[in-house]
């Protein structure tokens, strides 16, 4: 007799936070990432420049960036 296929679990669920910076993380020499899920950065003002292990992104006000995830990256703030 055989056994059913066990799929493995898809992940699901939500988690939001915010979160307010004054000082660029490579000033700091600071890498994140999440091995939760994607991460998805919107920022509310000015621009930031975010550094992945893919190459760099621009994302200004307002518009969306998604980490994938397990891809470490690290912010800056345009101008510093």
């Amino acid at each position: 007799r055989m056994r059913p296929r066990l799929w493995p679990r898809m992940k699901d669920g939500l988690s939001i936070s915010y979160y307010s910076c004054k000082v660029s993380m490579s000033d700091k020499k600071i890498a994140m990432y999440s091995s939760d899920g994607d991460m998805m950065i919107v920022p509310q003002e000015g621009t930031l420049r975010i550094t992945t292990e893919l190459g760099k992104l621009t994302v200004a006000s307002k518009e969306i960036c998604v980490i994938p995830r397990g891809v470490k990256f690290s912010v800056d703030l345009e101008g510093s």
